[in-house]
């Protein structure tokens, strides 16, 4: 970690946040209970959610079905990922900078180089939307207004945690509101038929469990960011509290956008999934669908925003498992311009459509990946260390956490293995998932095989000896923790 001593800044440089994978010290912590709700509703809800609640009308189930799918598939994926953020108080330190302990320095490579695919893969995706949305609404053509999302997306990442807090406080507010309108707009004007609402029609089990599949998934793909939300609030945080707090702002959300464009898609089954947002929302009253889209793709825009946030913390963390570097708001900002700016000329280039012809693989793929991460993280947190873990050894190059820990690598390679007989995509279909009609329900299977394994292969662990070596090595650390620049 950074011992360097501080520097004046004045003017807007100073606004711009110097942490990153550093301890954030007790003395920076602050933060209220109700912002790890806005920032997760307003990054959850927005025009990429809609293409998971579309799956089952797809699939030829009703809209009442496809809605009980995606709520329990919702709440399955929600309850791993908020469990996640209580690490962030407790610890002071960004999600992927944890991953150390169970995996080691060199061995949690991996893991990083796939957060970093999953950050980049959503700034790609958001940006392209944004660019075919901002087309939709006559701005003019996809790629130049693609380049702008990503710019802006880019300038808030820059300043950091709390302008993305900040961000996401307004656009949930105004999401509340627009959602509200045009949900009980839709119901009192009877614009929602019926015959998609009965229980005894349009039930097929297994399009019902791959809509569940889908939206866990989509969910899942969150767990590489919660503690970077949350590592700036007290160590005092109750776990049940922030965990709670986050798991509505998750669930509600991701459920809200996934609920719009089920109903999007069961009113307006041959058009795309924006055009028809655009569309239902007029009929509520004229000139609502532009507002859906605006507002829907500012919380796509925060999204953006927080993924390139996220991707550098990461790959500064991998940069610094190589080669220890101080961890300096320049570092911050390089590595935001790398992924940001690769993104967004992706996003660019991309013909309008990727999202329709690629997105339920990618979900797919990001559940396999990330299904063994999870477990292993979540079991060493609450079951293994319970919490106990020391700053400064992360941070040694020959600190106790070594550079490869077998175990986590072990229980993440036996559970893909276990993983992949479930497993069921357009070039792959395990023999399970086959015999079972179609339904991939491997990360069902990853995650508790994952938590069990991984708890088996920490049982000879000497962590009283831990214990020992941490009171030691962070005795001093709010002393030395590195002041701001």
């Amino acid at each position: 970690m950074s011992t360097s001593t501080a520097k004046s800044d004045t003017g807007l440089i100073s606004k711009i946040e110097t942490r990153s994978i550093d301890y954030v010290p007790l003395r920076e912590r602050s933060g209220r209970l109700s912002d790890q709700a806005t920032i997760w509703f307003g990054g959850s809800a927005h025009l990429l959610s809609l293409a998971t609640g579309a799956i089952g009308i797809g699939m030829g189930l009703n809209l009442i079905w496809t809605l009980i799918a995606l709520a329990i598939g919702t709440v399955l994926g929600t309850i791993p990922v908020s469990a996640h953020a209580t690490q962030g108080p407790h610890l002071g330190l960004p999600q992927m900078v944890q991953t150390r302990p169970q995996f080691g320095r060199y061995g949690a490579l991996f893991i990083w180089g796939i957060a970093i695919v999953v950050y980049w893969g959503y700034v790609v995706l958001g940006n392209n939307l944004l660019g075919a949305t901002a087309e939709q609404l006559g701005w003019g053509d996809a790629p130049p207004w693609a380049v702008i999302f990503g710019v802006v997306s880019i300038v808030l990442a820059v300043f950091g945690y709390h302008w993305l807090h900040a961000a996401q406080r307004v656009i949930t507010i105004a999401l509340v509101v627009v959602l509200a309108v045009y949900v009980f707009g839709l119901a009192i004007g009877g614009h929602i038929p019926a015959s998609t609402l009965a229980l005894g029609e349009s039930f097929d089990l297994a399009a019902f469990l791959v809509v569940v599949s889908a939206s866990c998934a989509y969910q899942l793909s969150w767990a590489f960011f919660v503690s970077d939300y949350s590592r700036y609030m007290p160590p005092t945080t109750k776990r049940s509290a922030i965990i709670g707090v986050t798991s509505s702002g998750l669930f509600f959300g991701v459920f809200s956008f996934e609920a719009v464009g089920a109903i999007c898609a069961a009113l307006l089954p041959g058009e795309s999934i924006t055009a028809s947002l655009a569309h239902t929302g007029d009929l509520v009253f004229p000139g609502l669908g532009p507002i859906l889209l605006i507002v829907g793709g500012a919380g796509l825009l925060g999204l953006m925003a927080m993924c390139v946030y996220g991707g550098s913390l990461t790959l500064i963390t991998a940069i610094d498992s190589l080669r220890s570097i101080d961890p300096t708001r320049k570092i911050r900002v390089v590595t935001i311009l790398i992924v940001g700016v690769t993104g967004t000329i992706a996003a660019a280039v991309l013909p309008a459509d990727f999202l329709n012809t690629s997105f339920a693989t990618i979900l797919a793929v990001l559940a396999y990946l990330m299904a063994p991460w999870t477990s292993v993280n979540l079991v060493d947190f609450f079951l293994v260390r319970r919490g106990n873990y020391s700053i400064r050894e992360m941070f040694a190059k020959d600190g106790m956490y070594g550079l490869w820990n077998w175990r986590g690598i072990t229980a993440y390679l036996l559970t893909f293995l276990v993983m992949i007989p479930f497993m069921y995509l357009s070039f792959f279909q395990g023999p399970i998932a086959v015999a079972l009609g179609g339904v991939d329900i491997a990360f069902f299977v990853g995650i508790p095989v994952g938590c069990v394994i991984y708890w088996l292969l920490c049982r000879g662990m000497d962590l009283d000896r831990e214990r020992e070596i941490i009171a030691e090595s962070d005795q001093d650390l709010e002393r030395i923790a590195a002041p701001i620049e």
